[in-house]
């Protein structure tokens, strides 16, 4: 018998043995003692998610992956560090922060809350058209984070607002006697007695439909948000917002001041709804 022949023959009785040891072989089993860990990367591989471990904390994650702690907040929305939970799934920004878009938001007023430039977002995400309301942007290297602002000025999941800034409160909404004209008044808002020049957050996110001189409002910011809700930023030293911007809850978007009818520097803040002013302190937080 030749060495071919054989060599045929050896291999017709070999080939069904090793076809059935792989069918019958058992399923491949997870690696045990590793319940987290990178479990997916974005399209532009601009950020990964990974799952939580027991025993992981936003500081051990931040120096395993090189990512800051107040990149993996913003991103993910944590609030309180110390309730991350195992299991849970976040994302790893890669040398920024994940927006997510909103509704009726552009290129340019992400960029502005953010104050980064819109070449450096499409360069980052490698973008070929415009996002859609859902999409999530990496930020690259943000010079403002405006939802950290938010977080300290009494940002809640349940609350739709936040402060608007951090000072004493000088006049309540209600009636009153009017400062400068000494006669019985209805005040609209709440002011509060902070230095000129103090930044003025965005107290939810929205879109801004003034902004210039009103009357004895002074320099004004009006911003209008879901629900009917409008909110108002008075007697301003500074406006940084454009009318038609979309700005973000947190965002800087005036600083206080002393226009208008006012008896010194500080910032009236309204919460108006459907047109009509409620108390704010009813809706903060």
């Amino acid at each position: 018998m030749s060495k071919e022949l054989l060599l045929i023959l050896l291999a017709l009785v070999l080939l069904p043995l090793a076809v059935a040891s792989v069918l019958n072989a058992p399923p491949m089993e997870p690696p045990q003692g590793d319940l987290g860990g990178p479990v997916g990367i974005s399209p532009a591989q601009v950020f990964a998610t990974y799952r939580v471990r027991p025993g992981d904390t936003l500081a051990s994650i931040s120096r395993r992956y090189g990512v800051p702690v107040e990149y993996l907040q913003a991103s993910n929305g944590i609030a309180d560090p110390k309730r991350l939970r195992a299991g849970t799934v976040i994302l790893l920004p890669r040398e920024g922060v994940v927006h997510v878009v909103k509704e009726g938001q552009t290129l340019g007023d992400i960029a502005e809350s953010y104050g980064v430039s819109e070449l450096e977002i499409i360069a980052a995400n490698d973008l070929n058209g415009l996002p859609l309301p859902g999409d999530k942007l990496l930020i690259p290297h943000p010079a403002e984070i405006p939802w950290l602002e938010a977080l300290e000025l009494g940002w809640r999941p349940d609350s739709l607002f936040v402060w608007p800034l951090k000072g004493r409160l000088t006049s309540l909404f209600g009636p009153r006697v009017h400062p400068i004209f000494g006669t019985p008044d209805f005040h609209t808002g709440i002011d509060f007695a902070v230095p000129e020049g103090t930044p003025v957050h965005a107290a939810a996110a929205g879109r801004v439909s003034f902004a210039g001189e009103r009357g004895g409002y002074g320099l004004l910011v009006v911003v209008e948000h879901p629900g009917g809700f409008s909110t108002y930023y008075a007697h301003l030293s500074r406006i940084l917002a454009e009318e038609g911007q979309f700005v973000e809850q947190g965002q800087v978007i005036a600083l206080s001041g002393n226009t208008g009818l006012s008896t010194g520097p500080h910032l009236h803040f309204e919460i108006r709804r459907h047109g009509k002013p409620v108390d704010p302190l009813s809706w903060l937080p």
